[in-house]
């Protein structure tokens, strides 16, 4: 069956090659290239597979010996090879995002937790006042009384952290790469009608292969996904 994935060249190419029986020597010896480069080609390895140029020649070659025309071969790897490196620009961009904003977090928050701490203790001197030894007898029997329903109270006053809901909804076929966070990536190839729920703190950086194949809903209000069928786009969020 041929790979539909407009971001599929190699498989693409190799499908056609098995369904017409044709093995990868006799492409070899017909194209003059090397079987390890045809390999990585199939495998669509781009780490490994040498420059543009050189890839875009070699795909029309193999192209022209089983059989087809090379364009739609290069248009895929085209596609391809721009989701690949943007995928990596964003990447970087969020490792070097991360570097920068945690220190900075870490002193704010050191700068933070020192002045309360300093403006609790300048409250508890000079707004205590002074008590004789019957008082504090007594009182110490009232705060004994009083502890469990006043942290009872304490408790229920605290906010929680609000958090980042995304709601992914397929309409055409696609695939996402998702960063939560600034965590690790994770990808996943979608058909119509599938669902992906994810929480955040911070927020999501979302690389999608189909702009019109996705609806975003965060927090129960939709995002607008500009772009048009088959394009491939980075969304930050928020």
């Amino acid at each position: 069956m041929i790979n539909k994935n407009p971001l599929s060249f190699g498989h693409y190419l190799k499908a056609i090659r098995v369904k017409k029986g044709i093995s990868l020597d006799e492409v070899s010896e017909e194209t003059r290239i090397r079987i390890d480069t045809l390999r990585l080609i199939e495998k669509e390895d781009h780490d490994r597979l040498p420059s543009e140029v050189f890839v875009k020649g070699f795909l029309r070659a193999y192209a022209e010996a089983v059989g087809i025309d090379g364009g739609e071969a290069v248009t895929r790897y085209t596609s391809s090879i721009n989701a690949y490196q943007a995928t990596a620009r964003s990447e970087t961009d969020f490792v070097k995002l991360s570097t920068r904003f945690w220190p900075h977090l870490l002193l704010s928050l050191g700068a933070m937790i020192c002045i309360i701490t300093l403006s609790v203790f300048a409250m508890s001197v000079f707004h205590s006042p002074l008590q004789t030894d019957n008082q504090v007898n007594t009182n110490a029997g009232e705060d004994d009384n009083k502890n469990d329903s006043e942290l009872e109270s304490d408790l229920a006053g605290k906010p929680s952290e609000k958090s980042l809901l995304l709601k992914i909804i397929t309409i055409e076929t696609s695939w996402i790469k998702v960063i939560i966070d600034g965590r690790k990536p994770k990808e996943y190839s979608l058909k119509p009608g599938d669902r992906l729920e994810f929480e955040a703190f911070t927020g999501f950086n979302l690389l999608i292969g189909n702009a019109a194949g996705v609806q975003l809903i965060l927090n129960d209000k939709p995002i607008e996904v500009s772009g048009k069928r088959g394009q491939v786009v980075n969304i930050q969020i928020p």
